[in-house]
C-alpha cells in the first residue's frame, strides 16, 4: 500500500506542479489587469457555483469512489445520477440568477452567474471517466490532463484579461478549462459509459451518496460562508480586496490540498478494515502537512507587506493585512480538510454532520461579528473562530477514530513552534529593511532568511519528522 500512496502522490504532484506552476505565474498577470469591483463579482458568483458543485463531486463521486464492487450496470446508473444532478443544478442556478443580483444589488451577477452554471453541463463529458480514473487510482492519467487543462485555463484568462474584458476573463477562463479537463478525462480512459435505468441495486449507496452530498454542500457554505455575508455590509472595493485576499492566502490549500484528498479517499476505502493501518497513515499525513503546510501559509502572512506591491501593484496593497491575517488559520483550515476523506472511508457521515453543525454555531455568528468591522475584522474573525470550532471537531473525530487526541496534537504542535519562531523573525525583518530597500529586494531576503530559520530548527528540534519527510520524498520506509 505504501507504493500505491507514493506512486499516486508522484503523479498527481508532477500535474499540480506542472499546472499550477502556469496558473501562479498567470494569476500575477491577470490581477494588474483587473481591479477590485471585478474580483467583487467573482466572488460572489463563485460562492454560488461552487457550493452546488460540492454536492456532485462530494456525493455522486465519493460514492463511486467508496463502492467496492463497481459493474458496468451500476457506472450506468451512476451516470443516469450525474445527468439528473447536473441538469437540475444548472437549471437551479438559471432561475436563481436573477434573484441574487437583486440581493446584493449587482445586475452583473446575473449574467455571470448563468454564464458560469454552464459548468455543470459541460462536465457531463467525462465526470464518470475522471470519477473512474480516481477510484482506480489512475493519477498519472488523471495529472497529465489536469496540468494540460489548468495551463489552458490560466493562459485563457490572461489574454483576455490583457485584451480588456475584465472579469469575464476569468468566467471564459474556467469554461476552457473545464471543456479541456472534461474531453481529457474521456479521452485518458478510454470507455464511454452509457445511462442505465436506475434500479434496486443503487438504493443502498444513495443513502451514503446524499449523506455526503448534503454534508459538504452544508461545509462549503458554513466555510465560504464569509464571502456570501461580506457581500450585504461591505462596498464593491472592500469586498474585492477581502476576495483578493482570500484566494491569494487559500491558492495553496486550494491546489495541494485536492491532490491529498484525492489520494486519501481511495486510499483509506482499501484499508478500511485496518485500524492500525488508518491511524499510521493519517497520523503521518497530518505530521507531513503540517511540515510542509505552516512554512508555506505563515510565510505568505510574514511577507504580505513587501510581497503584494511587488508582484500584484499599488494598487491592490491595501489587501495586505487581510492576507496576513487570513494566513494565520489556514494551516488549521487545512488540517481540518483531511480528517474527511478517513471519515468518509469509514462511513462516519454522522460525525461528520455533528462537526459541521460545530463549525456552523461558531463560524456564522463570527463572521456576522466580523463584517461589522470591515474586511480585516471578516479575516480576525477566521482565526478566532476556527481556532476554536478546530479543536471541538478534531477532538470529536480523534476519538470516533480511536485515536488519542493527544497523538494527534504531537504529531503537529513542533512544525507550528518554529513556524511562529520564522514568522516573527522574518516579519520584523521586513518592518526594518522596507524603511531603506525596494519591495522586490525586502521579499527575497525575507525569504531566504525565513527559509533557513524552518529548515534549520526543523533539523535541530523535528529531526525525526523531517528525515520522515525527506525518506517519503525519496521513496524510504521512515516508519
Amino acid at each position: 500500500m505504501k507504493s500505491i500512496v507514493l506512486h499516486s502522490l508522484k503523479w498527481v504532484a508532477i500535474g499540480k506542479i506542472l499546472g499550477q506552476s502556469v496558473r501562479w505565474l498567470t494569476t500575477i498577470f491577470t490581477l494588474r489587469f483587473l481591479f477590485p469591483e471585478d474580483y467583487a463579482v467573482i466572488a460572489l458568483s463563485s460562492f454560488f457555483t461552487s457550493l452546488l458543485w460540492a454536492f456532485s463531486k462530494n456525493g455522486i463521486a465519493a460514492a463511486l469512489i467508496r463502492e467496492k464492487d463497481v459493474d458496468d450496470d451500476i457506472l450506468g446508473q451512476f451516470y443516469t445520477l450525474t445527468i439528473i444532478a447536473h441538469t437540475s443544478l444548472f437549471l437551479l442556478l438559471q432561475l436563481l440568477a436573477p434573484v441574487l443580483a437583486g440581493v446584493y444589488d449587482d445586475p452583473r451577477l446575473e449574467d455571470v452567474i448563468r454564464v458560469s452554471s454552464l459548468t455543470f453541463l459541460i462536465s457531463l463529458i467525462g465526470f464518470m471517466s475522471g470519477t473512474m480514473l480516481n477510484k482506480e487510482m489512475r493519477f498519472k492519467k488523471l495529472s497529465m490532463v489536469d496540468a494540460a487543462s489548468e495551463s489552458v485555463g490560466a493562459l485563457s484568462t490572461v489574454f483576455m484579461a490583457w485584451y480588456g474584458l475584465g472579469y469575464w476573463s476569468i468566467v471564459f477562463g474556467v469554461l476552457a478549462m473545464e471543456t479541456v479537463r472534461q474531453t481529457g478525462y474521456l479521452i485518458r480512459a478510454g470507455k464511454w459509459v452509457r445511462p442505465g435505468k436506475l434500479t434496486s441495486k443503487i438504493k443502498g449507496i444513495l443513502d451514503f451518496s446524499w449523506k455526503a452530498a448534503l454534508q459538504a454542500t452544508v461545509g462549503y457554505s458554513i466555510f465560504n460562508l464569509d464571502i456570501a455575508i461580506a457581500g450585504l455590509y461591505l462596498s464593491t472595493t472592500d469586498l474585492g480586496f477581502y476576495q483578493f485576499a482570500a484566494v491569494l492566502a487559500m491558492m495553496p490549500a486550494v491546489k495541494v490540498l485536492p491532490l491529498l484528498r484525492q489520494v486519501a479517499l481511495p486510499v483509506y476505502s482499501k484499508i478500511q478494515d485496518q485500524a492500525s493501518q488508518i491511524e499510521y497513515y493519517f497520523l503521518k499525513s497530518q505530521r507531513m502537512s503540517a511540515l510542509l503546510f505552516v512554512p508555506v501559509f505563515w510565510g505568505v502572512a510574514a511577507t504580505a507587506n513587501t510581497m503584494v506591491p511587488a508582484f500584484f501593484g499599488e494598487k491592490w496593497v491595501p489587501a495586505a493585512m487581510i492576507i496576513t491575517l487570513y494566513c494565520l488559520s489556514m494551516p488549521m483550515r487545512s488540517l481540518e480538510q483531511l480528517f474527511g476523506p478517513v471519515l468518509k472511508s469509514l462511513n462516519k457521515m454522522n460525525v461528520i454532520i455533528v462537526n459541521t453543525i460545530i463549525f456552523a454555531a461558531i463560524l456564522i455568528p463570527g463572521f456576522y461579528i466580523g463584517a461589522q468591522f470591515g474586511s480585516g475584522g471578516m479575516a480576525l474573525s477566521w482565526l478566532f473562530s476556527f481556532f476554536i470550532s478546530f479543536m471541538i471537531a478534531s477532538y470529536r473525530s480523534c476519538r470516533c477514530l480511536n485515536i488519542r487526541f493527544k497523538r494527534f496534537i504531537g504529531a503537529v504542535y513542533k512544525p507550528h513552534l518554529i513556524g511562529l519562531c520564522m514568522l516573527t523573525a522574518t516579519w520584523w525583518l521586513g518592518q526594518y529593511l522596507m524603511q531603506s530597500m525596494t519591495p522586490w529586494l525586502v521579499f527575497i531576503i525575507q525569504v531566504f532568511t525565513g527559509g533557513v530559520i524552518y529548515t534549520g530548527l526543523s533539523l535541530l528540534c523535528a529531526r525525526k519528522e523531517s528525515m520522515e519527510l525527506i525518506n517519503l520524498v525519496r521513496n524510504r520506509n521512515s516508519k
